[in-house]
């Protein structure tokens, strides 16, 4: 959700200056020693905690507080509150951030709940980037996932600016492709702990008219060249309409130069779209993002600059501009989540405020990424600053179905779905222009 369309001119000046420290070095940014991961920060607001809540979670839920979330000695209710008082905007707002988290009718995500109002980490999820066509930029590339993997996010990552195996490069010399660089970007990944809870974990997006597309598709399968795979990537695909268009007519497709528009190589296109479909049949993979769509649904202040999505993440929910902006610098998208309940809509359907509360929390969120965001971070903290993208999503759907003993492809689930995400998308409207003013 975007939101601060008016501050795009007045932001210049602050840009300007991110942007400058990103591009200050291209070795890594090492981490700031103050980072302490058993670092609490003062509470800034009282909370009143009601312990009783804890019933509400179940053993499974506290079981998985304590082995990821948790401090030394944190109880249920001091983590609900440690995270509440660090995203509020005054005492107020942490008390009724701490009922909504505790009597479960939202719950952040991750690394909001992990590094909330501690030294450790950094509370964003998503981060969305793009490789340039040189040797520089893959580096820098590189450099960035790895402090971006470190502090807790998910990355994706777009490599369809980068020339295809066998293209000219330099005199006589020829490119060896993207999949030996995707290669060492999985080894990096693998080699990453996010905020040591879980591995770190990222996607590769490809152009369907890439030179190279054949192949990408395979680079999970565990068969064929082990040097040209990578096991522990995920990996996505962009189709634009002209390729549907081919394959319901049954055309050839065009294999292009993304660095000079030439055409490398012409397959079938159902050939390639039964391939596509095989392969994530077999190992679930590779995502799909249809790119038309996509940017046409893009904000319209994105349009009128010329921004483009040209990737998506982890799990293909995000769509933000990446690459280089409108101004000149690159952006790597940014994006802060948390999930309202669905299992309690009864509960906070009628509930005043309560998504503006919510929404102001993310965008509270947000700011304290950018406050403390590395150097080595620079763009991302550029991108955040300028459009103070947040994600307001759903989870229980399936709980609140089976509550009512509705089944999922009923018409009574579809109205619900309706009437839910139209009440949702009203607050959340309403709760961004109050932000933006």
């Amino acid at each position: 959700m975007d939101f601060r369309e008016g501050q795009e001119g007045s932001m210049d000046t602050l840009a300007q200056d991110v942007i400058a420290a990103a591009t200050a070095a291209i070795a890594p940014t090492p981490p700031r020693a103050a980072r302490d991961s058993r670092a609490v920060r003062p509470q800034p607001y009282p909370v009143t905690v009601d312990h009783g809540r804890d019933a509400l979670l179940t053993d499974f839920g506290k079981e998985t507080l304590r082995d990821r979330y948790l401090l030394p000695s944190e109880t249920f209710q001091d983590l609900f509150v440690r995270v509440a008082s660090a995203y509020a905007d005054d005492a107020a707002h942490a008390q009724r951030i701490y009922d909504y988290i505790s009597k479960l009718w939202f719950m952040p995500a991750t690394p909001v709940l992990s590094n909330g109002g501690t030294g450790r980490g950094l509370p964003i999820s998503c981060y969305l980037n793009s490789v340039p066509d040189s040797l520089e930029g893959i580096v820098d590339t590189w450099n960035e996932n790895v402090w971006l993997a470190s502090r807790g996010g998910g990355i994706g990552t777009y490599w369809g600016n980068v020339r295809g195996i066998g293209e000219p490069v330099g005199l006589n010399g020829k490119t060896s492709g993207i999949i030996p660089f995707v290669r060492v970007m999985d080894s990096l990944t693998l080699a990453i702990s996010q905020g040591s809870l879980r591995r770190g974990s990222a996607a590769c997006y490809l152009d369907i008219s890439h030179p190279e597309i054949e192949e990408f598709l395979e680079i999970r399968k565990p068969s064929g060249d082990f040097n040209r795979k990578a096991l522990n990537l995920h990996h996505g695909v962009l189709i634009p309409d002209a390729f549907m268009e081919a394959v319901r007519k049954g055309g050839d497709w065009n294999l292009i130069s993304p660095k000079d528009g030439s055409v490398r190589g012409t397959v079938d296109a159902r050939s390639l779209f039964q391939k596509l479909v095989e392969t994530r049949l077999a190992t679930g993979e590779p995502y799909i993002v249809f790119a038309d769509h996509v940017n046409k649904a893009m904000p319209k202040h994105h349009r009128d600059v010329g921004l483009k999505v040209s990737t998506s993440n982890l799990c293909s929910e995000i769509t933000l501009p990446t690459g280089r902006d409108h101004l000149g610098n690159d952006r790597t998208a940014v994006c802060c989540l948390s999930s309202l309940n669905l299992e309690t809509w009864d509960d906070w359907k009628d509930a005043r405020g309560f998504i503006e509360d919510v929404m102001r929390f993310l965008d509270n969120v947000l700011q304290d990424y950018i406050d403390r965001a590395e150097p080595g971070m620079a763009r991302a903290a550029y991108s955040a600053a300028r459009e103070r993208s947040v994600g307001l999503g759903v989870m229980g759907f399936h709980s609140f179905l089976q509550a009512r003993g509705l089944p999922f492809e009923g018409a009574m689930a579809k109205q619900y779905n309706l009437r839910i995400f139209k009440h949702i998308r009203a607050q959340v409207d309403e709760a961004s222009m109050q932000l933006a003013v």
